[in-house]
């Protein structure tokens, strides 16, 4: 990149930047008075009145308000004055509804019926008791998020750059909509979102690729702007004419060009929609073609319910009272638009169009079922209860509702099944048919698993008697020697003795020398038995220290304690010694203490008796090495060559006459029993290093 766009692409980056925190700053100081602002229901969104012949009636859009519920009826009273405020026009009542910040009683005059004059107190309410602001809310947190997500990281995209515009003036326009006839200001910063549709257009001009010639595409988008820019300027000269009279013939007139702007939404999201179709038909790049399935999902799934819900009942118009808009509402769906398009940029591979059309369909076709129901069948049927059963008004409205749910259930599955058939044979047989295949796999896999399991379990039968044969072996060889030497001094003994009982019996008495030399050859013999004794009690403790004892419970144990301990301990048999500990962290181990320190002694016993090198001291680390506490014993001494590292855990296996090789066997049972793992490596001439891995408590791992 050269310095040129180097500073072309920060520059773009920072404007984008400052517009979209300046938008998003003044989004959220207007909707922040949108939760505080009192609601009156007198002007929501739009004045809730229209001026007929000069008289300004009470007609709100909807007929869920304040003003409603304080006794206001609507198309018939004639609204004088508001807290005081005489109403002579539009325009009055939303400057008296502005000046609404308390939530004390509104005293609204009315005339009802043409003569009978009347006061309302309207009592306003918090927008936050409302459940629909939460919608317009996670509208706006998507377009937000989606403004920022795609600055900081599709910066150099003049696509993206053109879609975050729409999003950051569509965002001003949710936050703005409750202000919209308020001043010139609001007035003014609501048409921005008016240009979300079109921005949508040139958006698809440049993604995923531009269409056609550069300056045809400047010179559309140059048109466009403009021809809006005029649209503009009328409007707010109508605006501005009808602050300034309070004559309604502007508000009307105002009010026209809204029309045809909504008109013109319905051909930018057409046009948007068929350059996005176009774009599918023709790339023929795959990961395009996901980007603008999410896109068109996203389309699809929010502009048709948002059209119908809140952008129909203005263009249509018709009597006052059944222009019934459901903006907020419709914003909900609204935030499947930047959810998409967010997913579709970051190329999701993950969709099919073609299933998600049809199961678009088949939940159209429901909801004009639901549709149908309610406006053909809804009221006869509930008659019918209430008349045949005698069931109160609720209940047979409760019993209506259900029964509809009830049928849908089966008529969806119908409906899918039904489309699946048609549009997806091969798939539906090819579903079929794997389905069976899964279950014979499946039934194939179980009975392989069943035999791996006894193969399995026979193996180990066969290592363990393998290994345990090896141990009874090693334990026989080792006690034979001592019992030889004791049969021997038995046999030997019992021969002398016999010998002496004889010469006693026929009373020849043996010759004092004779004596004395038998006392010595006995006592020999008797030392030699006793030494053979002490050689198997020996070894029998050393086997009951070595494999440890289950006499305490497991219990959590500091880990710097329980080295601590363990050094004293060691210290008490060999106080020249010399162990150096680093304790780079601390915790508490669930273990058996007695068994863990029997390990480390046996273990340092080891490093000491292998030459410990030229530091001539044993070096003990303790650390955490993920959810485990790390023991590492180290010397310098003569090491392990790698013929003996594959045998020096076997049982019986020593390099050293004197020594059993039981130790190092029995240390890894113990470590093992204690829920951790025990590991050796060792160079030739450069020492040994045994870890011991104990688990953590598992209270302290999660801290």
């Amino acid at each position: 990149m050269s310095v040129k766009n180097l500073f072309q692409f920060k520059r773009r980056f920072l404007l984008l930047l400052s517009v979209a925190i300046l938008f998003t700053v003044v989004s959220g100081v207007y909707f922040i008075r949108y939760l505080v602002k009192p609601n009156t229901g007198l002007v929501v969104n739009y004045p809730e009145v229209i001026n007929r012949d000069g008289k300004v009636i009470f007609s709100p859009k909807t007929p869920f308000s304040p003003a409603v519920s304080s006794g206001l009826r609507p198309n018939v009273d004639q609204i004088i004055s508001i807290d005081g405020y005489p109403i002579r026009g539009v325009r009055d009542v939303v400057e008296a509804d502005a000046r609404v910040w308390r939530y004390t009683p509104v005293p609204v005059e009315v005339i009802r019926d043409g003569d009978k004059r009347l006061t309302i107190d309207i009592i306003p309410v918090l927008t936050l008791t409302r459940p629909d602001w939460v919608f317009a809310l996670i509208f706006c947190i998507a377009l937000a998020f989606m403004s920022f997500y795609l600055i900081v990281y599709l910066p150099e995209d003049t696509a993206s750059n053109l879609i975050t515009l729409a999003a950051l003036f569509y965002l001003v326009f949710t936050a703005l909509k409750p202000f919209y006839y308020e001043s010139f200001f609001s007035n003014f910063l609501i048409h921005f979102g008016k240009l979300t549709s079109w921005f949508m257009v040139f958006f698809a001009l440049y993604f995923p690729t531009p269409k056609g010639k550069r300056g045809i595409r400047t010179a559309t988008i140059t048109l466009i702007l403009g021809l809006y820019l005029a649209f503009i300027v009328f409007r707010m000269i109508y605006f501005s004419a009808w602050i300034s009279s309070s004559r309604d013939i502007w508000l009307d007139r105002y009010r026209m060009l809204g029309k045809l702007n909504n008109v013109s939404d319905g051909i930018a999201f057409i046009a948007y929609l068929i350059l996005l179709i176009r774009s599918y038909v023709k790339t023929p790049h795959a990961h395009e073609k996901r980007q603008l399935e999410w896109i068109m999902a996203g389309f699809l799934i929010a502009i048709p319910p948002y059209f119908f819900l809140d952008q129909l009942p203005l263009i249509l118009g018709g009597p006052e009272g059944l222009r019934i808009s459901m903006g907020n509402f419709a914003n909900l769906f609204l935030s499947f638009v930047p959810l998409f398009f967010i997913i579709g940029l970051l190329k999701h591979r993950v969709f099919n169009i073609r299933f998600f059309v049809s199961r678009y369909v088949v939940y159209i076709l429901l909801a004009l079922l639901i549709f149908s129901f309610f406006t053909v069948l809804y009221e006869p049927t509930k008659r019918l209860f209430a008349l045949s059963y005698g069931v109160p008004a609720r209940i047979a409205s409760f019993l209506v509702t259900t029964i509809l749910f009830i049928l849908l259930i089966p008529i969806r599955s119908l409906a899918c099944t039904v489309v699946d058939r048609l549009f997806y044979r091969k798939h539906y047989r090819r579903s079929l048919q794997y389905s069976a295949s899964l279950e014979k796999r499946n039934m194939e896999l179980k009975l392989l698993i069943d035999e791996l399991n006894l193969r399995n379990m026979r193996s180990f039968q066969k290592d363990r008697m393998r290994e345990l044969r090896g141990i009874i072996t090693g334990i026989a060889h080792r006690v034979n020697d001592p019992v030889n030497f004791i049969s021997g001094s038995l046999t030997t003994l019992e021969r002398k003795i016999g010998s002496l009982f004889k010469a006693l019996e026929s009373s020849e008495l043996p010759a004092p020398a004779e004596v004395r030399k038998l006392h010595r050859e006995v006592q020999n013999l008797i030392d030699v038995a006793q030494e053979g004794d002490l050689g198997i009690r020996d070894f029998v403790r050393k086997l009951t220290t070595l494999v440890g004892s289950r006499a305490s419970i497991p219990v959590s144990v500091s880990m710097n304690h329980l080295l601590r301990n363990a050094k004293a301990e060691f210290n008490k048999t060999n106080p020249e010694a010399a162990l150096r500990i680093e304790e780079k962290t601390s915790g508490k181990v669930l273990c058996n203490p007695d068994e863990v320190i029997q390990v480390l002694h046996y273990v340092v016993d080891n490093a000491l008796e292998s030459g410990i090198g030229p530091k001539d001291e044993v070096l003990i680390r303790s650390d955490v090495h993920n959810r485990y506490f790390r023991i590492q014993i180290e010397d310098e001494g003569m090491g392990i060559d790698g013929a003996n590292m594959k045998k020096v855990c076997d049982p019986f296996f020593s390099t050293k006459a004197d020594h059993d090789g039981l130790g190092l066997y029995f240390s890894r049972m113990l470590v093992e029993r204690n829920g951790g793992f025990m590991e050796l490596t060792s160079k030739p001439g450069r020492g040994t290093k045994v870890t011991i891995l104990l688990p953590r408590e598992e209270a302290d791992s999660l801290k």
